[in-house]
């Protein structure tokens, strides 16, 4: 009975005394695992001297620098389209032509009055013509001597006035009579008798009125005489000085007029041509030959071969921009090439809607190979240091507020967190301005793990 208390008091001790054995056994053994954890693996490189700018990075869409939409100034038919879509032109090449027929000689009847207004002009500066001057010198003296006449009749000449009137009262009578004789036959009117009678009639009356002019002249013949000469004496004025001042202002105003009509006539010629305002390449082409050319119909699309960009900068960026200011541009056409760009002008106001400013990047593209319409990545230089310590930006952490970096020790076997002071970075590297030289050896991959003398393993190394 004993016995087989005892047998199953053993059975049942016996699990706890092996359990409490092997506790007791395993508790050294847990200790030596905890001291034995494996090197934490970490990627390694070093500081190095180089480089590094200060970017603002945006993106937008490569447009023409201008894009104009070309009419023609003057109307007419089109004579001839001497350009395609695609075609690259120069400033001031000829890329249509109007029918100009009626231009031109509209433009030669303008230069016609032209020369006959300045030949005008011309004659007036001349001055007035001597022979006019003489011819009315003589009238004066002529109107002149004939009042003199009349007031200063000598004997002679009263009694020679009274003979040729006596005379011519006697080849009357004598022609009447002879007039007399036939006149009872009819039809005698185309006779010889009756023109005899006809011009002694008016030498009888020119007779008698010289001699009662110069006999017995009245107040009314003497006034007539005196009015002659007056107006005599100002033709001889009037031919000696012929032009006023206003004279010359108004064939001077004809001379401007025509002037005028002559650039006008000429431009409508010039621009009977459309020629391209820029350099350029032929976006599109409307006009065709025999359609009508008008400055209300398109007639060809021109974009120019400079390229820009722009982009909206924030208020807090845009203080950071210049005119100027160097960029450059990223296509996916053309993977791995920058493309040197500047910008070109910055809004002096916020666009309402997103508060942000428009600021325009010029693309420069010698060799041409950027196209309207790509998408670009924008970086625009802000600043760049060169000869300073730079180290992978995945380098950085931060223990305890302090952020710095994971440095190898000598034997690299293990690393220590040493605080940091950063500077400048980009989108891969950043500046170290304290805390680190240049070849250091730090970890750049891996740094979750780490904790200040904390055991490593290099599994993979950058030089």
């Amino acid at each position: 009975m004993q016995t087989r208390l005892w047998k199953t008091l053993i059975f049942i001790l016996l699990p706890a005394i092996l359990l409490v054995g092997c506790n007791s056994a395993a508790a050294p053994d847990a200790q030596v695992v905890e001291d034995k954890r494996p090197p934490a693996p970490v990627e390694v490189t070093r500081a190095e001297t180089g480089n590094i700018a200060a970017t603002l990075n945006y993106a937008g869409d490569l447009q023409p620098t201008q894009e104009l939409m070309l009419v023609s100034i003057v109307s007419g038919a089109v004579e001839e389209v001497m350009v395609e879509t695609g075609d690259e032109v120069r400033a001031g090449d000829p890329i249509l032509q109007v029918e100009d027929t009626t231009y031109k000689a509209q433009l030669k009847q303008a230069e016609a009055g032209l020369s006959a207004a300045q030949a005008n002009l011309m004659k007036m500066k001349k001055g007035p013509r001597e022979e006019q001057i003489e011819m009315a010198r003589a009238a004066l003296e002529a109107a002149q001597a004939q009042l003199r006449g009349v007031t200063t009749l000598s004997d002679d000449e009263a009694t020679v006035a009274a003979a040729n009137l006596a005379q011519a009262e006697a080849a009357l009578r004598l022609a009447q009579y002879e007039y007399d004789k036939i006149k009872w036959a009819g039809q005698v009117g185309q006779t010889p008798q009756a023109l005899q009678l006809q011009q002694a009639t008016i030498a009888y009356e020119t007779a008698k009125s010289g001699y009662n002019l110069q006999a017995h002249p009245d107040e009314s013949v003497l006034a007539q005489l005196r009015a002659g000469i007056k107006q005599a004496e100002m033709n001889l004025k009037l031919a000696e000085d012929p032009f006023t001042e206003e004279d010359f202002a108004l064939v001077r105003a004809n001379v401007a007029q025509a002037e005028g009509a002559v650039a006008l006539a000429q431009y409508q010629v010039d621009n009977a041509i459309l020629r391209a305002p820029f350099d350029g390449v032929v976006s599109e082409v409307f006009a065709t030959v025999g359609s009508v050319a008008s400055p209300q119909s398109p007639a060809i699309k021109l974009i120019s071969n400079d390229l820009k960009v722009i982009v909206n900068a924030p208020e807090n960026q845009v203080v950071n921009l210049r005119s100027d200011q160097p960029a450059a541009l990223k296509v996916s056409a053309y993977p791995g090439e920058d493309f040197p760009a500047a910008i070109d002008s910055i809004a002096p106001a916020a666009d309402a809607a997103s508060r942000t400013f428009p600021v325009t990047i010029l693309a420069m593209d010698a060799d041409k190979k950027l196209r309207a319409g790509m998408f670009a990545d924008v970086s625009i230089l802000l600043e760049e240091k060169v000869g300073v310590v730079l180290i992978p930006k995945s380098a950085l952490t931060e223990v305890a507020g302090q952020t710095g970096v994971y440095v190898l020790s000598a034997d690299e076997k293990s690393v220590s967190f040493r605080p940091v002071s950063a500077g400048l970075s980009d989108d891969v590297r950043v500046e170290i301005t304290s805390g680190l030289d240049p070849n250091e050896l730090i970890v750049m991959a891996g740094l979750s793990n780490l904790s200040d003398g904390a055991a490593v393993e290099i599994v993979a190394r950058t030089e």
